[in-house]
């Protein structure tokens, strides 16, 4: 018989082995059985995130890193899950974690990314330089990350070179327990309206207008807008200069345009309107919220994604056209704001300041701290905005900062932030950094009646600039009341006219060259004069050269309303008088009054009007009528009055 393949020997020897493959197997086995319920576990994790049960996903990531330090997978995931609940701390712990045992280029960008959102500005740029480094990108996302490093940079650098910023609680009239944000104040400051999201046990959060009104203790205790407020959500208010326009964002209202649209309301005799949709071509289909209207009412600036936009997000502008035979607002085609304003990024949070010379924003593409970040633009030529200026550390942070409101004359800024966690979103003011501040405003409150009963008239107001008199003249009409508030750049000198039919018109200078604070007002009381026989009307906006009777260029405007006047009135006949102040020889005066009263005449009769119809007189400084003793008081005198003779 053959020998046996195995000896004695040899078959202990494969019992062993025949043992020890068991034993591999079993372990191999139970490995690969440890990593399906590991991978099972993972699974349960995404699952959970995507539910947004961030707590139970965390447990679930944080088991399987007990029984296996090694699982990236699990980092990764948790890095995404404190990501999605912006617990940037430990978003930059557990992807440092992650980076330890993988250089995966995507965990140095992502590290970058989650460093620059902290504030963490150094870091990041050296991990998106890393990134940079070990990756080979497209041309594309290589621009996302320089850009990204440039904001580092530029952070660190404003971080070195803080402008002013020491910002102060409103009272807690005005803030409470629940959030509070987006302020705007009528351009007195007499009138605060912010949005507060209020929540309570039981029912959906609820965001709504509440108002305060400054007194001489301070800020009001808040109240509701109740004619506006309604169970849905509204918020991101503006209120016009005067306080009598209110426009409002509200989203999936019935009736709407898209899916979020402006509206706005007027207030008669105390009480708001109902709110009116501000309707198409303001409002489409898309996105438009977060209006801010110009302190002339001329302009609605707002955020919109409608199409034709250059980002996700664009600012734009509908000129407005008053009010239409329905009572309706009419806008004209609204137009983006353009490269300088607005990237491909967003930009939100609109605010034009009352001087109408210099526009707020916000933005998350232009160069900035991280996130969204407040910027400011000058306005040249009524449509051009200069490249934007960042408002500069600590004003803007690595956070986002939105909804800012500045004062007429540029000092002040009321903001929303959440410095204290008791109290959540509160409304904040501080004093602007001379470097941010926009040109200062000041405004002039008519009350127009007529000079015989008292009663208020309803008539028009026409404002021209004379340092630029080629700009057409804003128009505006004073309110049933007799009342109109028209906000003024300083450091321009204006023409104001006031005419009504069957009135003489009313017109004065104001010269704002010199600055006149917000607190410093003009408050007018104008009364016009019924056109009869022996009234007179004092015109102060003739020019004439120096110790001549040449007429200026700048008397134009003046003059053609006078024309305008006397056409409208043809059965008029008028005297022009020449008037002067004290200074100088009082014989030259009463000569000089003389032939630039003559001078006015032979104005109009090229313009038209019958010499017939008009005479002439100089006065000199005979009919005085204020005291010559001030420079005010001798302007007033200087004048060029027009006298009814007869019908």
């Amino acid at each position: 018989m053959s020998k046996s393949f195995f000896s004695i020997g040899e078959t202990k020897w494969w019992k062993k082995y025949l043992i020890l493959i068991s034993f591999l197997l079993f372990v191999f086995g139970g490995f690969a059985q440890h990593q399906k319920r590991v991978q099972k576990h993972f699974d349960e994790a995404r699952q959970l995130l995507a539910q947004q049960d961030y707590s139970m996903a965390i447990e679930r990531c944080e088991k399987i890193l007990e029984r296996n330090p090694e699982f990236l997978d699990a980092r990764l995931l948790l890095a995404d899950i404190f990501y999605e609940t912006k617990d940037t701390p430990r978003e930059i712990f557990q992807l440092k974690k992650a980076l330890e045992k993988s250089e995966m280029p995507l965990i140095m960008r992502r590290l970058g990314d989650a460093l620059l959102s902290n504030g963490k500005y150094g870091e990041a740029l050296d991990y998106f330089q890393a990134y940079l480094d070990a990756a080979s990108l497209s041309t594309e996302r290589k621009a996302e990350v320089n850009r990204k490093m440039e904001n580092c940079r530029f952070a660190l650098h404003a971080m070195e070179n803080p402008v002013e910023f020491y910002p102060e609680r409103l009272p807690n009239t005005v803030n409470s327990v629940f959030d509070e944000y987006w302020p705007s104040l009528s351009v007195d400051q007499q009138q605060l309206v912010i949005t507060r999201l209020v929540k309570r046990a039981g029912q959906p959060p609820q965001e709504d207008f509440f108002f305060s009104v400054s007194g001489p203790e301070g800020w009001s205790e808040t109240q509701p807008v109740s004619e506006l407020n309604t169970p849905e959500n509204e918020g991101a208010q503006s209120l016009s200069a005067d306080g009598n326009l209110f426009f409002f964002t509200a989203c999936n209202r019935p009736g709407g345009v898209g899916s979020c649209d402006i509206y706005y309301s007027v207030r008669n005799n105390g009480q708001w309107s109902p709110p009116v949709n501000a309707g198409t071509p303001l409002n489409t289909a898309g996105w438009e919220a977060q209006p801010s209207i110009s302190s002339d009412g001329r302009f609605l600036y707002f955020t919109s994604n409608r199409s034709g936009g250059k980002g996700e997000k664009d600012l734009w502008r509908a000129e407005c056209l008053g009010f239409g035979p329905d009572g309706r607002l009419k806008w004209k085609a609204p137009v983006n704001l353009g490269d300088s304003v607005n990237t491909s990024g967003n930009e939100t949070s609109p605010f034009i300041h009352a001087g109408n010379m210099n526009f707020y924003f916000a933005s998350d593409f232009h160069t900035g701290m991280g996130g969204f970040d407040l910027f400011m633009s000058s306005i040249q030529n009524d449509s051009v905005f200069s490249a934007p200026q960042n408002l500069g550390y600590p004003v803007n942070t690595s956070n986002d900062e939105q909804g800012l409101h500045i004062s007429a004359d540029g000092m002040t800024a009321f903001f929303s932030s959440a410095r204290d966690s008791l109290s959540g979103l509160d409304i904040y003011s501080f004093r602007l950094d001379e470097s941010i501040r926009p040109s200062p405003a000041t405004y002039v409150r008519t009350f127009v009646f007529d000079a015989e009963t008292r009663e208020s008239v309803q008539a028009q107001i026409e404002l021209l600039n004379l340092v630029h008199p080629d700009k057409s003249p804003r128009m505006e009409m004073t309110d049933t009341q007799g009342e109109c508030l028209l906000c003024l750049p300083v450091g321009k000198n204006y023409s104001f006219s006031v005419s009504k039919e069957g009135y003489l018109f009313y017109s004065n200078t104001f010269d704002l060259r010199e600055q006149r604070q917000v607190y410093e007002p003009y408050e007018l009381e104008i009364g016009l004069t019924p056109v009869k026989v022996g009234a007179e009307m004092n015109l102060y906006n003739i020019y004439f050269e120096t110790d001549s009777f040449r007429i200026l260029p700048e008397s134009e405007p003046e003059l053609q309303k006078l024309v305008v006047f006397l056409n409208e009135n043809s059965r008029l006949d008028v005297e022009i008088q020449g008037h002067t102040d004290n200074t100088g020889d009082a014989g030259k005066n009463l000569e000089l009054s003389d032939k630039r009263a003559r001078s006015v005449v032979e104005f109009l009769v090229l313009q038209g009007i019958r010499k017939e119809r008009l005479q002439w007189a100089g006065y000199g400084e005979k009919q005085p009528v204020s005291d010559n003793s001030t420079p005010e008081g001798r302007r007033l005198n200087r004048r060029t009055t027009i006298k009814i003779l007869g019908e």
